[in-house]
């Protein structure tokens, strides 16, 4: 898997006193702008849907999740988890479905996030529902895995997956709260031999609010731009305590790993490298939002803060 993809949660329960971060409100829910968007079909909207192609991996976690993994029929070309997933027949992604495999498939539901333009015209051409799921942001995932529950019937399963999630969240949460909140670069697109070409997460971003709950703070939480460019002048500038380098459901060699290490030893000044406080992250669920994400929690605070002791 390459560097650089869209960081595509359900919510955080509010602990009164602990002093949490904003991360934590904002996972309450209140005010989302932008929720899951569900396209009738010809069925029932009452009738659970009983063949569903899933092409988002999120999607594919929450339904197994739930309960009602037996109801997929297919999956997109990046699942991987959970194993039983993987066995199931592939039908590509968004921007390149294999629609005549859709249709052999007789679906009842599809679900996609993102740019799906061509999949969403192929459901509505042929009478399929459709759930366009936005997880983009820490509220609208929380909406989105109620509205995924609501629709396939398994709405109390849903609340009880979003209470676990919400409680694992918030002892992250408790675990480091107190602690100096070091400013920490998510850096992603870092391909070897180079330092152009940087990128980072928006701080509304997904990624950003996990970091947050684990007790860091995004050093460019503050740009608006959803996935902007960084430059090495910008990381001069702004001085980052801890670098996370991400290369998601990659499988780095001892060598590519002293390469991409090696590569930040040009902005030796910086406190993150100077401190020898580069980290590489490999984990493929940083970019899937599902029930994974109290995993990439634990993990992003065992690194920020290992005096804080682990669960």
């Amino acid at each position: 898997m390459t560097t650089g993809k869209r960081f595509s949660m359900v919510g955080v329960l509010f602990l009164a006193g602990l002093g949490l971060s904003v991360a934590l409100q904002q996972w309450g829910g209140r005010g989302v702008a932008s929720a899951p968007g569900l396209e009738p079909g010809p069925a029932s909207a009452s009738a659970p849907p009983q063949r569903i192609v899933a092409i988002p991996p999120s999607a594919v976690e929450f339904l197994f999740a739930l309960g009602a993994g037996d109801r997929v029929a297919a999956v997109g070309d990046w699942c991987r988890h959970p194993p039983e997933a993987t066995r199931l027949p592939r039908i590509g992604g968004e921007t390149n479905p294999g629609l005549e495999q859709i249709l052999a498939l007789r679906p009842d539901l599809l679900i996609v996030q993102g740019k799906a333009e061509k999949v969403e015209a192929f459901g509505r051409e042929h009478g399929i529902r459709i759930l366009h799921m936005n997880t983009d942001t820490l509220p609208t995932l929380r909406a989105g895995v109620r509205e995924l529950g609501r629709l396939v019937g398994c709405a109390a399963e849903a609340e009880r997956l979003a209470a676990r999630i919400d409680l694992d969240l918030a002892a992250v949460a408790h675990r480091v709260a107190g602690r100096p909140r070091p400013r920490v670069f998510l850096c992603m697109n870092h391909s070897p031999g180079t330092l152009r070409g940087l990128s980072t997460a928006h701080g509304a971003s997904l990624l950003s609010g996990l970091l947050e709950i684990a007790g860091g703070r995004n050093l460019l939480g503050d740009v608006e731009l959803a996935y902007p460019p960084v430059s090495k002048e910008e990381l001069l500038r702004r001085a980052p305590e801890v670098i996370f380098d991400l290369h998601p459901g990659e499988e780095l060699s001892d060598e590519a790993r002293r390469e991409l290490l090696a590569d930040w030893q040009a902005m030796a000044t910086v406190p993150a490298v100077r401190d020898g406080r580069v980290y590489l992250l490999t984990d493929e669920a940083l970019l899937i939002p599902g029930p994974r994400v109290t995993q990439v929690a634990r993990r992003l605070a065992e690194i920020l803060h290992p005096e804080a002791g682990t669960e």
